[in-house]
């Protein structure tokens, strides 16, 4: 994110009637050195902020033009959830492309861009070459994001994009690498948390857990012929539903019905 303070700078300078010299007697800086701040030759050193800020009566953030660059950044998220509503992938992965300039490698829009890269394409030719693009955005956000629950997400998420582009093999490697269902963050903080926060861990873990009951009882299902493991799964669902009535869960058990 580009920082915008010179322009800042400049503009508050201007609202007050202020010249470069005044702005730099009233932090020890020459007039020389606030003309390359205005042009972004440069940045005031940090421990000038605050008084700037002050002498502005404005923020931090707003002296570094953060308050704008977050508006911006939430009206593009929302864009890409309408455009995602409705079906718009190869616009969402326009929009995704120019707010990286803007905010590079950050992890939520590449995020949204791998997702609109699988999404898009009509023909077999275009999807291929979309899911191709989608990962190798999805193994760079393996190999540089520092949010291990984007990570994680991505890594799971990218064993799918590598079957469907028929790499069965690193779809497998990748598979393994992730951690077992013992290794969650809920199962943690469960034992850590005390009162009203560990009870609601312990009711969002359900839903999850859910999940993942009603996957492997029916892989068990359809790999043994055993009926029965189906029954099973819809009686534990139920107990489930029954300790949170979650609508995920709910949705879970109308397959059993």
């Amino acid at each position: 994110m580009k920082l915008k303070i010179g322009e800042k700078i400049k503009e508050l300078r201007y609202e007050k009637g202020l010249t470069q010299e005044e702005i730099g007697a009233l932090i020890g800086v020459s007039a020389q050195s606030v003309s390359k701040w205005e042009r972004g030759e440069g940045y005031p050193d940090i421990e000038m902020l605050p008084s700037l800020a002050n002498y502005f009566g404005i923020s931090i953030d707003e002296l570094l033009g953060a308050d704008a660059d977050s508006k911006k950044y939430d009206e593009i998220n929302a864009l890409w959830a309408k455009n995602n509503k409705n079906g718009l992938h190869k616009e969402n992965i326009i929009l995704m492309k120019q707010a990286l300039k803007t905010f590079p490698n950050d992890a939520l829009l590449l995020v949204q861009l791998s997702t609109s890269l699988e999404k898009a394409g009509t023909t077999d030719e275009e999807k291929s070459e979309y899911l191709r693009e989608s990962i190798a955005v999805q193994e760079q956000i393996i190999k540089y994001c520092d949010d291990c629950e984007v990570r994680g997400a991505t890594m799971y998420n990218i064993c799918f994009a590598y079957l469907k582009n028929g790499e069965r093999e690193k779809a497998l490697e990748q598979a393994k690498k992730l951690p077992n269902l013992y290794k969650g963050s809920e199962n943690a903080l469960v034992c850590i948390l005390d009162g009203e926060e560990k009870r609601n861990t312990a009711l969002s873990a359900l839903t999850p857990l859910a999940w993942s009951v009603s996957h492997h009882m029916t892989a068990l299902a359809q790999t043994t012929g055993d009926e029965t493991y189906t029954l099973k799964a819809k009686r534990i669902l139920e107990i489930l539903y029954d300790c949170n009535n979650d609508s995920f869960i709910e949705n879970l058990l109308t397959k059993y019905s």
